[in-house]
């Protein structure tokens, strides 16, 4: 077999070889938004993301693209919102199906505390109630599964704070993501051999192991948490992340053993971050202790010069090696079982929808 068979993965296989054209769809709609913002939404001393799942990790990623700017940002998991959410306080809601129990909940209480809200979704009926309370919204395409629909939340979002002039580079960087995420696909996709194909292969190093990805603390780090997710869903595995350098300081011990021999270690890497924070020889080291107990060690290295391409150019293989590991271990990359078990079951007070 030297390509992942069409019948096993055709929907989400071809939602994930879209991807930079979802992107770049995602960027040529941010004109409609242009007057959405009432004027005084431009002041503001904090800004809250509420999400959960792909809507949720999303705000992980632009509170690390933005981590460096002078006003904090705060991404929300949960049915309640901080503590501190007020009149200054600016809330952008994701919720890609418009039934996230847990985002609405925390977008109600926002408006309660008077916090400046506006609401990213896919559904009509949201945007109409959110007209009604006279809240702008943002309605992005639909596009089947919440988790596949990366680039339709990330760069709206981006948009947003572009126009309040926090993102000032955001043309140049999309642009370039959309030419690396293209590179990748050509890379990855799934009409090159198996021989010829690093996500392919990779996926193939994770059947019957478990995966442990390593990112780098307040940058790579979210795209770890974007892989241990992709895998989870897509390919149905347990999947642990950690964090460097603070895993340096006590889950570099657990690499003793012969139980390390079962796993498969993903160093998500990059140059430039590592350059500035001097721990090359550090992860250099912790490799060779994860190798030397038997543990298969792949690096994987961002692409790219902006942050937001180097970022993308991680996570778009998470997506190609979860399909291809799903198609691997004979499941449905697309059906959810488990998720939608528990949303059938949980009482109707505490239920939560997928982002």
């Amino acid at each position: 077999m030297t390509t992942v068979p069409f019948e096993e993965s055709t929907n989400m296989t071809q939602k994930v070889v879209d991807f930079p054209a979802q992107v770049a769809d995602a960027y040529s709609l941010l004109g409609s938004q242009k007057e959405l913002l009432p004027q005084f939404y431009s002041k503001f001393s904090s800004i809250v993301i509420l999400g959960m799942g792909g809507s949720g990790v999303a705000g992980d990623f632009v509170r690390v693209l933005l981590r460096n700017s002078s006003i904090p940002i705060y991404v929300c998991k949960n049915s309640l919102p901080p503590s501190f959410v007020n009149g200054e306080t600016l809330v952008i809601a994701i919720t890609y199906s418009g039934k996230t129990h847990e985002t609405l909940n925390a977008l109600d209480a926002s408006l309660r505390s008077g916090a400046k809200c506006i609401v990213l979704t896919s559904s009509p009926e949201l945007g109409l109630l959110c007209e009604e309370r006279n809240t702008p919204w943002i309605f992005t395409p639909w596009n089947s599964y919440s988790r596949a629909s990366f680039g339709y939340v990330l760069i709206p979002v981006l948009g947003i704070l572009h126009k309040c002039g926090l993102f000032p580079t955001i043309d140049s960087d999309v642009s370039e993501a959309i030419t690396v995420l293209n590179q990748i696909k050509t890379e990855c996709g799934p009409d090159v051999p198996v021989r010829n194909n690093p996500a392919h292969l990779l996926s193939l190093a994770l059947v019957d192991r478990f995966p442990v990805v390593y990112g780098e603390y307040s940058f790579t780090d979210v795209v770890a948490l974007r892989w241990k997710q992709q895998l989870n869903e897509n390919a149905k595995v347990h999947c642990y992340y950690d964090v460097l350098p603070e895993l340096l300081h006590n889950e570099i011990e657990a690499w003793d053993g012969d139980t390390t021999q079962s796993f498969t270690l993903i160093f998500l890497r990059d140059l430039i971050l590592e350059r500035e924070n001097h721990f090359e020889g550090k992860i250099e080291a912790a490799k060779y202790l994860a190798e030397n107990k038997g543990a298969k060690v792949f690096e994987l290295w961002t692409k790219g010069k902006s942050e937001l391409a180097r970022l993308l150019s991680l996570s778009y293989l998470a997506d190609f090696v979860s399909i291809y590991l799903a198609a691997s271990r004979g499941v449905k990359s697309e059906v959810t079982r488990n998720i939608d078990y528990v949303k059938k079951h949980a009482p109707a007070h505490v239920e939560s929808r997928e982002a």
